[in-house]
């Protein structure tokens, strides 16, 4: 029996296949049924609330096996990765900073390369929670900086509440991330706009937008 999914915020398009038994997210993003869902999300990993996905019924799959021989069968299996940058404004190098990550059911304790980038993968059914601590001066027992993360919590950029999570995330506080037009949110935009030289408004426009995703990675 075909269902329908409105997607609730914190949801991921893995999550959602996994819960009605399928075990990739192709499987659903791919499917006809589907079409209309893809032409607007082009990007899978970027959905939105309320987004309504189809969900078709599951086939069983017949193989014939061949007596007295080897049958070998693959079972595809995706997964999910965390996967954090942390960079200095003004460019010093990161290599060495101590990071402690705590993401599910996983703690990960280490150091970052040059490139400052860590990559996580995430334990199946693991909450989506986690927090991260930053040690950044040497011999430090307590974390420089420390703070929450959510997966799938970060709305695509074309929603006001997409640009709020970028940039509170970048340093640039917008306030509470909720969609209304507020003067934090207008004070956190001018302050990205001053610091990567566009028109300072306070408006989160096109050219706002675009930079905003190009500095934040997505």
């Amino acid at each position: 029996m075909t269902q329908q999914h409105t997607v609730a915020q914190g949801e991921t398009l893995l999550r959602i296949a996994r819960q009605y038994g399928y075990k990739t997210s192709t499987a659903l993003y791919n499917h006809p049924s589907n079409a209309e869902f893809r032409a607007l999300r082009p990007d899978p990993n970027l959905i939105y609330p309320g987004d309504v996905i189809t969900i078709p019924p599951k086939k069983e799959k017949f193989m014939p096996l061949r007596a007295n021989s080897l049958n070998t069968f693959v079972v595809q299996n995706e997964k999910e990765y965390f996967r954090l940058q942390v960079s200095y404004d003004d460019g010093d190098d990161v290599a060495g900073k101590r990071v402690v990550l705590n993401i599910g059911s996983q703690t990960i304790d280490t150091v970052l390369q040059s490139d400052g980038l860590i990559e996580v993968e995430l334990n199946n059914n693991d909450a989506l929670t986690g927090n991260v601590d930053l040690y950044l001066k040497a011999g430090e027992t307590t974390p420089t900086k420390s703070f929450a993360v959510q997966i799938g919590n970060l709305d695509p950029i074309d929603m006001l509440s997409g640009v709020q999570g970028r940039c509170n995330m970048l340093g640039f506080n917008c306030g509470k991330v909720d969609g209304v037009m507020g003067q934090k949110t207008r004070i956190g935009v001018k302050e990205f706009q001053y610091e990567h030289d566009l028109d300072i408004d306070g408006i989160p426009g096109p050219k706002t937008k675009a930079k905003l995703q190009q500095v934040f990675g997505s």
